[in-house]
Order: C-alpha cells, then structure tokens, then sequence
C-alpha cells in the first residue's frame, strides 16, 4: 500500500474513518479498564478493612496483635488512595474539558489559529506519573496489608 500523501483523497477518507474508530475503541477499553481496577483496588481494600475490623471485634487478644492493627492501617490507607485518585483523575479530565471548551471558543471567535488549538491540546494531554504511583500503591497497601495480617495470624 501507498504512503498516506500518496493515496487517492476517498481512501485517505476511508482510513480515517477506520483510525479514528480504533482510536476511540482504545480510549474506551483503557477508560474501561481504569474503571475496573479502581473498583477492584476499592473492593479489597474495603474487604480487607471489613474483615480485619470483624477479626479485630470478635476475637478475644485480638487487639493485642500488632499485625492485625498494622493491617487494618494499610486496608485504610488503600482506601484512601483509591479516592485521591479518582479525584486527582476528574479534576484533570474536568480542567481538559474546560480549557479545551475555552480554546474552541476562541478559535471560533478568530482569537486563536486551528493549528494553536490542536498544539495546545496536545501539550496538556499527557500522562503523570502519579496517575500509576497512586493506584499501585494502594495495591501496594492491599498486598503489604494481607501479609501483615497473616503475620498476625500466624506468626
């Protein structure tokens, strides 16, 4: 197959309609999947918690085990980090949105150029290494707190 400058104008049409239909079926499956795994972080942190706390209730000397402690702390602090992501993650999209919507207006108002619009909207949509060190981390926490309650447990 040709270069893309070189094809006839209505295949370059046709393979733009197909890139952007695979573009947007990617976005979906990442926005999907980073849906999943922070209601999957939420769930086992919360389980944990759940768990740890009933353990903590019910169970005579239980309070004595430091492990156990150590662990509800951690199920804790995984909780939390599930919600600071989430919450870093709509501000960052609700900013996106709002500075792009302004870009547009004044594209359409003629204060800026195509060109600027698409070059700025590029520039802000990066990833931040914070969007993975926050998640992992409270997976970090689910994992560290699971040891250290078996610790507890059997230790």
């Amino acid at each position: 197959m040709e270069l893309f400058s070189k094809q006839d104008p209505t295949i370059r049409q046709s393979l733009n309609g197909h890139i952007n239909q695979r573009w947007k079926q990617l976005y979906e499956l990442e926005k999907e999947w980073a849906e999943r795994a922070l209601r999957y972080l939420l769930m086992t942190n919360s389980g944990g918690a759940v768990a740890t706390l009933s353990f903590l209730g019910a169970t005579k000397g239980a309070l004595n085990l430091f492990g156990a402690k150590v662990s509800l702390a951690l199920f804790i602090v995984g909780i939390f980090l599930v919600g600071v992501s989430t919450a870093k993650t709509f501000h960052h999209m609700s900013g996106l949105f709002k500075v792009y919507k302004d870009d547009v207006d004044h594209y359409y108002a003629d204060k800026i150029t195509w060109d600027h619009l698409h070059d700025e909207d590029k520039k802000r949509a990066v990833d931040d290494k914070w969007d993975y060190i926050i998640p992992y981390a409270s997976f970090g926490c689910f994992i560290a707190g699971c040891v250290s309650g078996a610790f507890a447990l059997f230790g």
